[in-house]
């Protein structure tokens, strides 16, 4: 059953007869049931052996625990009831509940909380995003550094933690011997690459090492395999093995207002087009705050600016992520 099916179940099941009992509807998967309280607030039911112990959570609004129910035609038994309090957060929880579904509907016993722990886990940086704030711009902004992650740099615990993209750093990547600032666009045809540099800030060299600039060139392509939500699930899959970079990469993505609970939004698929990488260095076309050596003008408070790669062909680096390294 996925997200959207339950939050519609969740919708049609009845009011509960009174405070402390729930209103419930079974699901396909064996020993689980879809609820409501008095409150209306949705609850998944799992049934577990007497004496489990519920995964603790930290996540506002969620709330899970071990308790006795009885739901209609069964025998008052021992549950796993997580249940949502914020009634904003149906959606997201809708989601987290269709993945807890998926990963326990083969395990029994107290294998189930576990497999509920691990879930919830998973999806704590995702809580309480605001995925509305994710634009197709930002989606495509975080899509390229993803990308680089991925083909350029190598998705490994070292790696994530020089993306500091999320974290308002003046560069997207940041190595003790080079720094890297991502930008995409989503231009067509024979239009040619250019990109919005935000601030002065974006193209000034770092304190240590080199400045590159990497250009991602992409166009919607309903044929094309490659998305966002694809993107996020192959950088936690490579870091499977290394559990305290994945939650970091978690908790980075999640501040971008990426949420698995929308993915379907953003499912936009991309065709690669082109993909380059520049060395930022002397005589780079680009304006930083030394262009102004005497301040900005008078009431000029931020500088943004347009840059053509077709004037920066000197200056280009390599085509194939095989022919450059971070360092």
């Amino acid at each position: 059953m996925n997200a959207a099916e339950l939050e519609f179940l969740w919708s049609q099941i009845p009011d509960a007869p009174a405070p402390g009992l729930l209103s419930a509807e079974r699901l396909p998967t064996d020993d689980m049931w879809a609820a409501v309280d008095t409150d209306r607030h949705c609850h998944l039911l799992l049934r577990v052996p007497p004496g489990t112990q519920a995964p603790s959570t930290m996540t506002k609004g969620l709330q899970v625990r071990v308790g006795e129910h009885q739901v209609t035609g069964q025998p008052v038994s021992d549950y796993l009831d997580i249940f949502c309090l914020d009634a904003a957060a149906v959606t997201t929880f809708a989601a987290v509940a269709a993945d807890i579904i998926h990963a326990a509907e083969t395990l029994s016993g107290a294998e189930r909380a576990v497999a509920v722990g691990d879930v919830l886990e998973r999806w704590k940086w995702f809580w309480e995003v605001d995925s509305g704030r994710l634009t197709s711009n930002d989606a495509l902004a975080l899509f390229a550094e993803l990308w680089f992650l991925v083909r350029w740099a190598g998705a490994t615990p070292a790696h994530i933690d020089a993306w500091t993209g999320s974290e308002g750093s003046r560069h997207d990547f940041q190595w003790p011997n080079s720094s890297v600032e991502v930008k995409a666009t989503a231009r067509g045809g024979d239009a040619g690459s250019v990109h919005t540099i935000r601030s002065l800030d974006q193209l000034t060299a770092p304190e240590t090492g080199n400045l590159f600039l990497f250009s991602l060139r992409v166009t919607r392509d309903r044929l094309a395999n490659n998305t966002l939500p694809k993107l996020v699930d192959r950088v936690a899959a490579d870091l499977a093995d290394h559990p305290v970079a994945r939650e970091r990469f978690l908790q980075k993505v999640g501040k971008r207002g990426y949420s698995p609970a929308q993915r379907k939004v953003h499912e936009t698929p991309y065709r690669i087009f082109e993909e380059s990488l520049y060395q930022v260095a002397d005589g780079f076309p680009c304006l930083t705050l030394n262009s102004f050596p005497e301040g900005l003008p008078g009431g000029v408070v931020k500088v943004s600016y347009n840059l053509d790669l077709a004037a920066c062909g000197p200056w280009l680096i390599s085509t194939n992520p095989s022919n450059w390294s971070p360092g």
